[in-house]
């Protein structure tokens, strides 16, 4: 009988293991998709770009590019979703260029030409040497941070962490948590989670910083109604716009489209 207990409990331990490691993958599998291969530059927008390299406090090295405006007003800090790098965002270069903002796009670690395994705690690390990187070229200019998707929740983290003079959120999501609850309902996926990335209690804290949400009613990667509760849980100020198209449409950089008065108003505090 002893015997017999012994190669239950072995059993039930493999099974909690192998079940440990196979949500642990999943998660990951879910979270992140890094891309190494660098499809575009800044050139390719005629635009002028520098290499960048700065390392995280851990000391993982990081790349990214730093495109600088003519006569800038400010400093964007650009993160990105989680299944792109660099290269899949220097279409929007010309964007913030046009509108008199450096720009810096960077990969988080295990993306582009950065080394190193994404997480959620070394991401956030990156996010904060992104920012002293881009503070150095800055010249005491206001600095705001982007963030799409993912890097929505980078940003806010960021916003916590460092002196960011506004923030962009654009398809963001109030936590893993309640993406699971929305995805998989009849699963308990979001109480066994490891990666938190809980924005609301963070942009609650943001008293004071300029905020700019926007979402698409349409985005079929990251739900609306998830976009809309960060902004609920963000102190003001802050301002909650509709987007249209899909997830990376980024529709408010186009004249006359949703969401782009809105846009250019926030920029407008920036000035010159």
């Amino acid at each position: 009988m002893k015997k017999v207990l012994l190669s239950i409990s072995f059993l039930l331990l493999a099974a909690g293991i192998s079940g440990w490691i196979w949500l642990r993958r999943f998660e990951r599998g879910h979270l992140y998709h890094p891309v190494a291969e660098i499809a575009a530059t800044p050139a390719q927008h005629s635009l002028r770009y520098q290499d960048v390299q700065f390392n995280a406090a851990d000391g993982t090295p990081l790349a990214g590019w730093w495109i600088p405006a003519n006569h800038p007003r400010g400093t964007v800090v650009f993160c990105h979703g989680n299944a792109v790098n660099v290269g899949d965002v220097a279409v929007l270069a010309p964007e913030f260029f046009r509108r008199g903002f450096n720009l810096l796009l960077w990969d988080y670690r295990g993306y582009g030409a950065s080394a190193g395994r994404p997480s959620e705690k070394g991401i956030y690390a990156d996010a904060r040497a992104a920012f002293d990187a881009a503070k150095a070229m800055s010249e005491k200019r206001p600095i705001l941070v982007y963030g799409h998707s993912l890097g929505a929740a980078v940003a806010v983290q960021l916003a916590q962490d460092r002196p960011v003079a506004g923030l962009i959120v654009d398809g963001g999501f109030l936590s893993t948590a309640d993406l699971a609850r929305r995805f998989y309902p009849n699963l308990p996926f979001d109480r066994l989670l490891s990666e938190a990335y809980d924005s609301g209690p963070k942009v609650a804290a943001l008293a004071g910083m300029p905020k700019l949400f926007g979402h698409s009613p349409t985005d079929q990667t990251v739900p609306f109604q998830s976009g809309r509760l960060l902004h609920g849980a963000a102190a003001s100020p802050k301002t909650f716009v509709l987007l249209a198209g899909a997830h990376s449409d980024h529709s408010w950089f186009a004249p006359g489209a949703p969401g782009n008065a809105q846009l250019e108003a926030f920029l407008a505090q920036f000035k010159r």
